[in-house]
């Protein structure tokens, strides 16, 4: 489905279900930012969703950037912290972190600036990647979005996408969602009850993209998030290059 033909869906489905003229309306101040977060799993298509939906609503979007930030506030090099963002954390040691840096840093270091980080975007309008933000902000009006797939469809994927074999392609997803679930998990376990990125209730909406494209699910992610209490719409100008 083109932006095209998601904007006259949605048309379509607003002025059936939200009256008359609602959608073309200028949008409110609204009293609180639109913040979307969105964890996905690898290969399901959660970065393109990411894109698309921060062009459609023009929102800025944060996800390696994020690092940037911690990096900044823990005065550690960003290279170290990379090892606490996409992998488990475990894997660095409290031992190598003080020969290295001759401090006390650790993980729970990195924790808490990626707290502040995250809390500190969702002051304003944004859309956060990855990086748990979906438990730093649970309680909170924010939209967690979490896109999945299964291992079959999101290795066809990314075997087309890097021109690998399927069955590396597999293993590499497996691999990757693997270290992506040990992180959070390592990250967060002792803060929040079940912080798994398998337990659907830490979302708002659980979307598997086997059967519904990532190019497709534009339109049920912005009714999703008009029924959740954004005031998103002026459609015909979201939808203007």
């Amino acid at each position: 489905m083109t932006s095209s033909d998601t904007l006259k869906f949605l048309e379509s489905i607003l002025a059936k279900d939200f009256k008359a003229e609602h959608h073309r309306r200028q949008p409110r101040k609204r009293a609180e930012p639109l913040v979307i977060t969105l964890s996905r799993d690898f290969g399901a298509g959660g970065e393109a969703l990411a894109a698309e939906l921060a062009r459609f609503l023009d929102l800025p979007i944060y996800d390696k950037e994020i690092l940037d930030r911690v990096a900044q506030k823990t005065r550690i090099d960003k290279i170290h912290l990379e090892h606490h963002d996409e992998d488990s954390a475990e894997r660095i040691s409290d031992l190598l972190y003080n020969l290295a840096f001759g401090t006390a840093a650790t993980r729970h270091d990195y924790r808490r600036a990626l707290i502040d980080v995250v809390t500190e975007l969702a002051k304003s309008d944004c859309i956060i990647v990855g990086r748990g933000a979906h438990l730093i902000l649970a309680g909170r009006k924010v939209f967690r979005l979490r896109v999945v797939g299964s291992r079959p469809v999101c290795g066809e994927r990314i075997a087309a996408e890097l021109g690998i074999a399927q069955a590396e392609a597999e293993r590499l997803v497996f691999e990757t969602n693997n270290k992506r679930h040990k992180s959070v998990q390592t990250l967060f376990s002792d803060l929040y009850d079940d912080c798994s990125l398998e337990r659907a209730i830490n979302f708002d909406l659980v979307l598997n993209t086997d059967h519904l494209p990532p190019a497709h699910a534009m339109p049920v992610i912005l009714l999703a998030v008009q029924q959740f209490g954004f005031e998103i719409f002026d459609l015909q100008q979201r939808a203007a290059p």
